[in-house]
């Protein structure tokens, strides 16, 4: 096995609007899909306590990601960006969340729980900062704020699957690394991608970059600070 890099093992991270703002803003995107978080999950040492704590919250921010795309399918000005919108929305609302339900009651956390369960500072700063961008900018601020996230889990998967210390035989996390490395969630990226390129060339990108790569960025720094939601105390 390699070590992995984008401009070999997944070029498209390193071209158009998407891999500009990922390339703008590397140091803190390396302290994203390197963190602590994602290593632990890769060698199998992260505690089950704090794993299962990360599983709570990253079914609240689901949440509020659903609320993201509502918000999408408002702000798309044409039938087609509307249907794509939509289409996100219902795979989440009726596919995704299920999923995760059922994934939670594998580690011992029942639909009631996760229900019940308050969102974590990390999580409001978070999930409330998407939703700004959401209302108070147009489509493509919405998609630069939501696409650390799409983009980061792809590349965080990738990096686990071809790290030679990541365990695959008794790993309990190795599901959760497949999930993202997958072939499934893979396509579902280059979609985004595509999608992120297309508006960002109709929504006037080039002229409005500086502030979308602070919107990127802070989107980056967020998504690093949400990994501190896996607390074993």
């Amino acid at each position: 096995m390699h070590e992995w890099q984008a401009e070999r093992d997944w070029p498209l991270l390193t071209q158009g609007l998407a891999g500009r703002l990922r390339n703008d803003c590397m140091a803190q995107w390396m302290e994203f899909v390197r963190h602590p978080f994602v290593r632990s999950v890769g060698d199998g040492t992260l505690a089950p306590e704090a794993f299962r704590n990360f599983l709570i919250q990253d079914y609240l921010y689901l949440i509020q990601y659903t609320r993201a795309c509502a918000l999408a399918v408002h702000k798309a000005d044409t039938v087609t960006g509307m249907r794509h919108a939509a289409h996100l929305l219902s795979g989440i609302l009726n596919t995704e969340l299920s999923m995760h339900v059922a994934y939670c009651a594998g580690w011992g956390i029942d639909e009631t729980a996760l229900e019940q369960a308050e969102e974590s500072l990390e999580l409001l700063a978070y999930s409330r900062f998407i939703l700004d961008r959401a209302q108070t900018g147009d489509l493509l601020d919405l998609l630069v704020t939501m696409a650390p996230c799409l983009i980061g889990y792809a590349e965080l998967g990738a990096r686990l699957h071809a790290d030679p210390a990541t365990k695959r035989e008794g790993n309990p996390y190795w599901s959760w690394i497949a999930l993202y490395g997958g072939a499934e969630y893979t396509e579902l990226v280059e979609e985004g991608i595509h999608r992120l390129e297309k508006v960002g060339a109709a929504c006037g990108a080039q002229a409005r970059y500086p502030a979308l790569v602070r919107e990127f960025a802070t989107s980056v720094r967020l998504e690093t600070a949400f990994w501190a939601t896996a607390r074993s105390g």
